[in-house]
């Protein structure tokens, strides 16, 4: 349906880095229909600039509160005509609330990952006193995953009537059919070794030593690591410590189908996620997935059918699914196309979009 007006929307993320939340709110901004004026409001970083112009974006600081950018993010949002913000994230969740309390606009929240488990005492009773008095001023909450939206639940995170769940999407892919060498002799020689690929930003979260751990057990399985992050130098100097000859690190890539097409099983160690783009991607080509049991990961697949899910405490249990899957191409192939097809069913792009662009309609012609 096509508008008298275009509907203004303000997406504001507070990470400076290009992981999930801003590789999908470029995605929401890149994709929606033509119903919508698209702004952002982002930390500095050069990766954005595609995404960017001067009339559609204001600088922001990265993860903290600044009343500066209270004050500039009330002057942009008033002189743009500002109908939906849209904070993604917790630190935009802050800086968005704050603001909007001089505003009354519309607000729609959503999560990206809730990290209680991972956060002492103090920090969670902090955390869950701001979100159950601000988050009452929210318009609309939404959740990229079903067990996102359970574990806030059981965190007496709250939560409200007016809610959505709403997978997070990728675009669809060509499935890989056989595995192609990305263009240097040694890669051509080892063509025939098992490669595990893992896609994910050098922080905490992502529990990166754990590969380190499991790969230094399976020597004959070749592990490469796409991404870049504050702990880059740790976990090269880990490699190093721990004599480990079997793990390759990338660093960041902008093309990451490359590297997926090239491999054979997708591993993630999480600690937690909201739902990770990067395995729906490796999904989107047909890699089978071996992933840890959390928040976020337990979405994205089919225990037993489109790859393996194992719990955090237990790495012999990873390690033995990725021998299983290195020793039998045939069932590789059989999870690798399951997780293929689910992608395209629960975890498309335009999908995504379309519910998006149904749920801002009806946010803004709520009273």
């Amino acid at each position: 349906m096509k508008l008298k007006s275009k509907i203004h929307l303000l997406m504001i993320s507070s990470n400076a880095d290009l992981g999930g939340g801003p590789k999908q709110m470029f995605s929401l901004g890149k994709n929606l229909n033509d119903n919508f004026e698209v702004f952002y409001a982002l930390p500095k970083n050069s990766n954005y600039l595609i995404y960017l112009n001067s009339k559609n974006y204001i600088q922001i600081s990265e993860r903290k509160i600044n009343i500066k950018d209270v004050f500039n993010l009330i002057r942009f949002i008033q002189k743009n005509n500002i109908q939906i913000i849209h904070a993604h994230g917790k630190g935009a969740g802050v800086l968005s609330r704050i603001t909007n309390l001089f505003l009354q606009k519309k607000l729609i929240y959503t999560f990206h990952g809730i990290h209680i488990k991972c956060h002492n005492f103090f920090t969670n009773c902090v955390y869950l006193i701001y979100e159950n008095i601000f988050g009452r001023f929210d318009s609309h909450k939404i959740f990229v995953g079903e067990s996102e939206k359970l574990y806030a639940k059981r965190s007496n995170v709250f939560v409200s009537n007016n809610i959505s769940v709403i997978n997070n999407g990728v675009e669809n892919k060509l499935i890989k059919e056989k595995k192609t060498y990305l263009g240097n002799s040694q890669d051509k020689e080892n063509i025939s070794r098992i490669n595990v690929i893992s896609v994910c930003r050098f922080v905490e979260q992502k529990n990166i030593k754990d590969i380190l751990k499991i790969a230094k057990r399976i020597p004959e399985i070749d592990f490469k690591i796409v991404g870049y992050g504050k702990l880059w130098k740790d976990i090269k100097q880990l490699i190093f410590e721990l004599e480990i000859e079997n793990v390759q690190l990338i660093g960041m890539k902008k093309n990451v189908f490359k590297y997926l097409y090239y491999s054979d099983i997708f591993l993630s160690t999480s600690l937690y996620e909201g739902l990770p783009l990067s395995i729906l991607e490796a999904m989107s080509v047909g890699l089978p997935i071996i992933a840890s049991n959390v928040v976020g990961n337990k979405d994205t697949i089919e225990n037993g059918i489109s790859g393996y899910l194992y719990d955090l405490k237990d790495l012999s249990i990873a390690i033995k699914y990725l021998k299983e899957l290195a020793l039998n191409e045939k069932l590789r192939n059989l999870m690798g196309y399951n997780s293929f097809k689910r992608q395209r069913k629960f975890f498309s792009e335009q999908k995504m979009i379309s519910k998006y662009e149904n749920l801002y309609t009806k946010v803004l012609m709520e009273m």
